[in-house]
């Protein structure tokens, strides 16, 4: 039984572009949480940001992203790393990590371009 809402739907492409993007990131995983998503495409916006950067422009705590850092590159604790993006330590600053999509990184964002650029 479907019900109808009280929300006066402008476009209605709109909301099948944006349900579009989010089945881009379900294929990926069923329950792909929104705070990876988030830090994806900030890391896809400046190439070689670093984890104090990336905490800053997401809100999040340090050790939150952190964690998520981790799940989207080569560690995820009880199940397959998603291996989305890279981790490297600066050639100018030891201590500075920066950040940037791998290959699969990259395609998935072309991916997620295409959908916005070719909306329904």
């Amino acid at each position: 039984m479907t019900s109808k809402t009280n929300v006066q739907v402008k476009n209605p492409t709109q909301l099948e572009t944006f349900l579009n993007l989010i089945k881009i990131f379900r294929r990926i995983d069923s329950e792909f949480p929104i705070q990876y998503m988030l830090c994806l495409v900030e890391i896809a916006k400046t190439e070689g940001i670093s984890l104090t950067e990336l905490a800053e422009r997401t809100q999040m705590s340090l050790s939150t992203v952190s964690r998520v850092v981790g799940a989207l590159s080569n560690y995820r604790s009880n199940n397959q790393p998603y291996k989305l993006v890279s981790m490297k330590v600066s050639k100018t600053e030891r201590r500075r990590k920066e950040l940037s999509l791998t290959p699969k990184g990259q395609k998935l964002i072309k991916e997620l371009i295409a959908v916005l650029d070719n909306p329904l």
